[in-house]
């Protein structure tokens, strides 16, 4: 498991784990899910799981009491029982989270410390946490964290951007076509006409950046593209137009790891009889670690076949190629890679990266023998590596140069 990065295993005293969840991401509750989910299954003999819920709002609170997924159904008492709190964005912080007055800011005198993490785990979402934002701010305060880092967590999110990584290592994915807000704002009648003609009719659209299938529509004809597109630009300033691949299925696989050490997991068939919706995909219990139920919602398992049923050499083909676009946009930590399949054909293209997929792609991780639990235990693991390897790094020289004298 990973010895060729010779990671040091945890010991001693249990490790402190800061989960970051919720946040102004229109995957708030799916974001809450994954997270519940996580903290439930993590070892409690190693590791103490610190949730920090960012709100709607933006605001931050920590809590036990946001270990309660059944507390969330109040979300105004939740809130108000919990301990809000900031952090600060340098390297003296320490992972100390600190407790804000709302009405006086910062509490007078010596800053109180409502908690401390000693790596962090983002599980935030879409917007404002899957985007590399969070990740800029652990990298600002030197902190190890877990999953990708900015640059490769801010390309898997831009759908354009990472499938223009992927053409360029080599890996297919589809054609596309981009348009602005602006364009659709000043030329509906024209870009109408001209998406018409480019991709065409069968197409879905679906914002750029954004994911659980919130947004995305499958169009076949002009008035399902005009409330496609008033639908997509509510939540995105562009959107993607692409062909509908009719005979294909969707196939997914989750890739684990860093650097040159990854592995692939077993391939999933998602089941509907369209495009998922955002309920499909997560208002229904999963398993956690040991087979155990995991916190209510979570990914269905009632709507996936694992394994795909294709054969073992597009399998294997597939494996291969997730594990290369994982490798292309430099990701890190658990990315599920989903796959546009036409198994007559024995074709395939990459759909998208989700370098934090939802529940973390446990399912599939489970099913390749790798119960939850020790995908979180690797994953902290890996982060607390990584932190490790960029400290050994030089980020700065001792030279001031305005005087030119030594730093």
């Amino acid at each position: 498991m990973f010895s060729a990065r010779g990671w040091v295993r945890l010991v001693a005293e249990r490790v402190r784990v800061g989960v970051f969840f919720g946040s102004r991401s229109v995957e708030h509750e799916v974001s809450v899910i994954t997270a519940q989910q996580a903290m439930a299954a993590m070892p409690a003999d190693r590791f103490v799981p610190v949730p920090v819920y960012i709100a709607k709002s933006g605001v931050w609170y920590t809590g036990d009491q946001l270990l309660q997924l059944e507390r969330y159904k109040d979300i105004d008492r939740l809130i108000a029982a919990s301990t809000r709190v900031t952090m600060r964005p340098d390297p003296t912080g320490g992972g100390e989270l600190t407790e804000v007055d709302a009405r006086r800011g910062l509490l007078g005198g010596a800053a109180r410390s409502a908690a401390r993490f000693d790596v962090a785990m983002p599980l935030v979402h879409g917007s404002n946490g899957e985007d590399g934002t969070l990740q800029g701010l652990f990298e600002l305060a030197a902190l190890p964290y877990c999953g990708c880092d900015v640059a490769s967590a801010a390309v898997s999110m831009d759908k354009r951007l990472s499938r223009t990584t992927l053409r360029g290592a080599g890996i297919p994915v589809l054609d596309d076509v981009m348009v602005s807000r602006r364009d659709w704002l000043d030329r509906p009648n024209a870009l109408c006409a001209d998406l018409a003609q480019v991709p065409g009719f069968p197409m879905y659209v679906k914002p750029r950046r954004l994911g659980s299938s919130i947004g995305v529509a499958r169009v076949d004809n002009d008035e399902q593209l005009r409330d496609a597109l008033d639908v997509a630009f509510r939540y995105d300033t562009s959107i993607l137009a692409e062909p509908a691949q009719d005979t294909s299925i969707e196939v997914n696989c989750s890739v684990l790891g860093w650097g040159d050490d990854v592995q692939a997991s077993v391939c999933e068939q998602p089941v509907s009889s369209g495009t998922l919706s955002y309920a499909d995909k997560y208002l229904s219990g999963g398993k956690a670690k040991g087979g155990a139920k995991a916190p209510a919602g979570g990914m269905k398992s009632s709507q996936r076949i694992i394994p795909a049923p294709i054969s073992d050499a597009l399998t294997a083909r597939i494996q291969e190629t997730a594990k290369a676009s994982f490798r292309a946009i430099g990701a890190a930590g658990v990315t599920r890679v989903d796959f546009l399949v036409a198994p007559e054909q024995d074709s395939f293209v990459v759909n998208e990266l989700n370098t934090l997929p939802g529940s973390l792609s446990f399912y599939l991780w489970e099913a390749s023998g790798m119960r939850f639990d020790a995908l979180l235990t690797n994953l902290i693991e890996m982060a607390m590596a990584r932190h490790r390897e960029q400290q050994a790094t030089t980020s700065s020289i001792d030279t001031w140069l305005l005087t030119g004298r030594p730093g």
